[in-house]
């Protein structure tokens, strides 16, 4: 096998690695960013386009118990699991219940918080020599819409957290949603407006603008992480064509497929594959002019570049190699036409794997079993919002200056 040496080397080419090897780049290592795929090919590529900066509600919370017999048995619900694969979820599933409670799902909010809070100051500095990335955001807020009053009743608990937590936000009454975006207009009875959270008209474009100086600098290896193994003088990394890259530090930010790799150094981390869903339409104008939910449907609709309209979301509790499921893109699409008013047709529909830990906490800093290794995965629904700050603490890291307070997102709390 031909072993080559490298300083760090971090295994994922999605946002979340990007701004890893861009900060540690920014700390004088040199870094090989190692991707089978093309850039930002995977959740990085497909999500919802939105930097959601007031994303603290964690999915495992109280509300779950009573909506369990819906998110089980119903496929018209915008969480759902997958029968098929209910035996291997269990275990998953049975920790991800033990953080529905009302202390529990504080805490994680709290968390999720912390990291929140430094979006844009993690993202500012790579911004700088990325002139191409910064053109892609649009800064007009995002919108969450009630389509009814018990919707909008059940929205005020999360409303008072996300105030408790210094969230900005402004509720809104039906006729503030309509004078923001006339396409709904008799669709809402009210709904929050997030004004510093921003959208990117091209997702992929813009991680992959973003990585323009690990381009120049040919840090970008192709190739797909197969096994980690421990050795006296370093991190061999096996690769699945049969190489060896050996590094002083991995940084493993894999996604969905990350436990696999910390499994092979014998590191057991609860993390699942949560299924995203998109649908396009290519509309020729725009129908949005900022990312909308309608919150009872759970999906995001997202204007894009050239008179495209995204919509993402939904949650499906399945496999890596489940296909994609028709019912989920029909959810989605019904949805979207009969809050829009859509009649161009479907131009492309996707299915994403989304990593997920029980309490929807990314887990950042050093490995259990080999303190060279550092964990950067588990970002769910927020690894574009969280690339940028999860990048800044993997450098402050590898330096021995992350904070103490880091420790609460270490794979050690699922011990």
């Amino acid at each position: 096998m031909n072993a080559t040496r490298n300083e760090i080397v971090v295994i994922g080419g999605g946002a979340i690695g990007v701004a890893c090897a861009l900060w540690l780049r920014r700390d004088g290592h040199q870094v090989i960013l190692l991707e089978p795929e093309e850039l930002a090919g995977q959740c990085s590529y497909g999500n919802a386009s939105t930097l959601a900066e007031y994303a603290c509600t964690p999915i495992a919370n109280p509300s779950v118990w009573s909506n369990l017999p819906n998110l089980l048995f119903s496929q018209d619900s915008p969480f759902v699991v997958r029968w098929s694969r209910l035996p291997e979820l269990m275990p998953w599933l049975l920790r991800f219940m033990g953080q529905c409670t009302t202390s529990r799902a504080q805490l994680n909010a709290e968390r999720l918080a912390r990291l929140l809070r430094d979006t844009y100051s993690g993202y500012e500095p790579l911004l700088e020599a990325a002139p191409e990335a910064r053109a892609l955001i649009r800064n007009n807020g995002c919108l969450y819409a009630y389509t009814t009053e018990r919707g909008l009743q059940g929205a005020q608990a999360d409303i008072a957290l996300r105030r408790s937590l210094g969230i900005e936000q402004e509720v809104l009454d039906s006729a503030g949603i309509e004078a923001l975006e006339p396409a709904m207009t008799g669709l809402s009875v009210g709904g929050v407006l997030f004004p510093r959270s921003c959208h990117l008209r091209d997702t992929q474009g813009f991680i992959q603008a973003l990585a323009a100086p690990l381009r120049a600098d040919g840090a970008i290896l192709r190739g797909k992480a197969r096994r980690l193994t421990s050795r006296n003088d370093g991190v061999e990394i096996q690769c699945e064509d049969g190489t060896t890259l050996k590094a002083d530090r991995v940084v493993l930010a894999a996604g969905a497929w990350s436990a696999k790799l910390a499994a092979t150094l014998g590191e057991r981390i609860p993390l699942e594959t949560e299924r995203g869903y998109h649908v396009e339409f290519e509309l020729g104008r725009e129908l949005l002019t900022r990312p909308t939910c309608p919150v009872e449907s759970a999906f995001y609709m997202t204007p894009l570049a050239n008179g495209r309209l995204r919509a993402a979301g939904t949650v499906e509790l399945g496999s890596l190699r489940d296909p994609l499921n028709p019912a989920r893109i029909r959810y989605i699409e019904e949805r979207v036409r009969k809050v829009l008013n859509i009649d161009a047709p479907v131009s492309h529909s996707w299915l994403g794997m989304r990593p997920t830990v029980p309490d929807c906490v990314p887990v950042i800093g050093p490995s259990q079993r080999d303190s060279r290794v550092i964990h950067a995965f588990g970002h769910q629904h927020l690894g574009i919002t969280l690339a940028g700050i999860t990048g800044q603490l993997v450098a402050a890291n590898v330096r021995g200056q992350a904070p103490e307070w880091l420790d609460d997102y270490n794979a050690s709390r699922f011990n």
